[in-house]
């Protein structure tokens, strides 16, 4: 799933990509990009151990060139002289050993790399909770394969904090699978700037599920780059499905790295679809 998720977001030509409309898939005449460094990670307060992938990137439609990254030098510290030097657990996958991650830090993580180096840095909010959920159905038909389900707007109702500028991503699970909504895919991002201090609620489109599903959402408390990483996502995957120039994602690495490295705190509330 992680490697999937690479492979998709950090190729320079990421969103000159697939089109797709009424189950017909066009391919674009695109070249190969220049092979980089992709780096992802990630800090919670959760317990550990935390994760670093690191890979080279390669051809979007053959995922050629696309290799795990062995034998780097990957650290992770934070703002007041706490450090961990991560530990390979497999080719390209560098595992912490002793950090724990906490809220209202600021956590860095440094990569060596054959005489390169990669940094980037990230703040660690503090963990904001879902208060409800509740849904209504929107009354777009679903597929006619799936007769029975229905389209659903699940709304999440939190109260945003006062004294913080907070940032935040939701992703939605149906009986305990991730799923994408039609409209948004699972990219949905949101910052408090117009509704900051104030109950909110955000609602995510076009859920497609059966009546008597489980609908979880996760919400996640994200610092600002991860946030803006995940917004100029969706942007270039919007802009680049409807013919807009090519762009990367912001990202928060050094030295023209791809990916980036993040931080969050998460709550998660489920519900249940009733007849």
């Amino acid at each position: 799933m992680l490697k999937k998720h690479i492979h998709i977001i950090f190729l320079t030509i990421i969103v000159s990509f697939l089109l797709v409309s009424c189950e017909k898939v066009i391919h674009l005449d695109l070249n190969s990009a220049e092979t980089r460094i992709v780096i992802e990670g990630n800090i919670t307060p959760d317990a550990g151990p935390y994760e670093v992938v690191i890979t080279t990137s390669g051809d979007y439609y053959t995922a050629e060139g696309i290799m795990p990254i062995s034998g780097a030098q990957v650290i992770i510290s934070d703002d007041i002289g706490n450090f961990d030097t991560l530990s390979e657990k497999l080719e390209g996958i560098y595992l912490t050993n002793n950090l724990l991650g906490e809220s209202d830090r600021t956590y860095s993580l440094d990569i060596a790399y054959k005489g390169n180096s990669y940094s980037g840095s990230e703040y660690l909010p503090v963990k904001v909770t879902i208060d409800s959920l509740s849904y209504e159905e929107n009354g777009v038909r679903p597929p006619p394969e799936e007769p029975e389900n229905k389209i659903y707007n699940i709304n999440c109702n939190f109260t945003d904090p006062e004294e913080s500028e907070d940032y935040y991503r939701f992703t939605i699970l149906i009986n305990g699978e991730e799923s994408e909504s039609r409209r948004g895919g699972n990219y949905n991002v949101t910052s408090d700037q117009l509704f900051n201090g104030n109950p909110f609620q955000y609602t995510i489109w076009y859920v497609e599920a059966a009546p008597q599903d489980t609908i979880t959402i996760v919400m996640d408390a994200i610092g600002f780059n991860t946030y803006e990483y995940f917004r100029t996502l969706n942007d270039a995957l919007s802009s680049g499905g409807m013919g807009g120039t090519p762009y990367n994602p912001i990202t928060n690495l050094s030295n023209d790295a791809l990916g980036y490295f993040g931080a969050y705190t998460r709550d998660r509330k489920s519900i249940i679809l009733e007849e």
